[in-house]
């Protein structure tokens, strides 16, 4: 799973989960507002990322894989986390 990361010397985390049948880039309008008060994660999901030809897995492999990025990189604080269709 690509990790695409924006604003990432803000203190205060937004996950975005990109919906079924789109690419993380969904959120392209919104990145340039939200980068500039919050350090964006954008996963993009199995399935839907052309960088990385996989499967879509489960919702609960997805969300493993989530926690344990953001634990490695020091992300244990999330301010919101938006998630729509998943």
């Amino acid at each position: 799973m690509t990790i695409h990361e924006f604003g990432k010397d803000n203190d205060k985390v937004i996950v975005l989960l990109h919906p079924s049948v789109v690419m993380w880039d969904y959120f392209e309008y919104v990145i340039p507002l939200l980068e500039k008060k919050y350090h964006l994660i954008i996963p993009a999901l199995p399935g839907y990322d052309p960088d990385n030809k996989s499967d879509f897995t489960s919702v609960e492999e997805i969300s493993a894989e989530l926690e344990e990025w953001l634990n490695l990189n020091g992300l244990s604080n999330v301010t919101c986390l938006y998630s729509c269709s998943i």
